[in-house]
């Protein structure tokens, strides 16, 4: 079940349970798995970067990219519908919104007020000063993953359930849109600065804009370009912020 909790949001593993015919499982069942699975993808590549000095964004494609080929083996490359009026429930109304808000809420106070929160920044910020300090990281860093795996498998079942079905190609491109939030939002890629509020702010003026685009019935492949430019700006931006701090300095 690794393929439905990882960090491009691929299938529920309910679907998963559906497709065997184990259909009396309780939905905490199968979501629980899903959140496993997250943890168990974030500690690998929280291992692979702490221990191995792969990069980050080798370490966390080359994940997506497995777990998304064991997807669509396990799946056979179908969508698989499961329409269960309690796994639906997750993904209607306001309850994704309310996940989302109580999540945002709860990570601003953790890396505003604990040790964990400031530890991150400080090894964003240098990694060598860190470690000096007695932070250990390589520790640190597995905590970081496994919490995005948790936090990615939560996603992919608020996903899969506002769809009531789930495939392999789910969430595609996803990363990409969560990079432009959070740089916008004021997080700098090269570490150290950002916040959950601004993150937040950023998610939300990436998703006016895509509405937007809606609203005025656009093409997809104007969108995908214009996605493209807010990336590309996105990351020129945070670069500029970079270089007008050193001059500060």
């Amino acid at each position: 079940f690794a393929q439905v909790a990882t960090v491009n949001g691929n299938p529920n593993p309910k679907a998963m349970f559906l497709a065997q015919g184990w259909t009396d499982l309780p939905v905490i069942v199968p979501v629980l798995v899903a959140i496993g699975c997250g943890l168990l993808a974030g500690f690998v590549n929280g291992a692979l970067i702490a221990y191995t000095r792969i990069p980050p964004f080798i370490a966390t494609l080359g994940m997506m990219v497995t777990a998304r080929g064991i997807a669509k083996w396990w799946s056979k490359g179908q969508p698989i519908s499961f329409p269960t009026d309690s796994f639906a429930a997750i993904g209607k109304g306001l309850m994704p919104v309310i996940i989302f808000l109580s999540l945002a809420v709860l990570f601003q106070l953790i890396m505003t007020y604990t040790r964990y929160g400031k530890h991150c920044y400080a090894i964003g910020s240098n990694e060598d000063a860190a470690r000096m300090s007695g932070i250990k990281i390589a520790n640190h860093k597995i905590l970081v993953y496994v919490i995005a795996g948790i936090l990615a498998a939560l996603a992919a079942v608020v996903l899969s359930s506002k769809n009531l079905t789930a495939q392999a190609g789910m969430g595609v491109m996803y990363e990409l849109d969560a990079i432009a939030m959070a740089v916008i939002g004021g997080v700098s890629l090269s570490g150290g600065r950002g916040s959950i509020i601004g993150t937040v702010i950023g998610s939300l003026i990436f998703g006016v804009i895509i509405s937007g685009f809606t609203f005025l019935r656009l093409d997809a492949y104007y969108q995908e370009m214009v996605k493209g430019v807010i990336i590309v700006g996105a990351v020129v931006l945070d670069q500029w912020r970079q270089r007008m701090r050193a001059l500060r300095a």
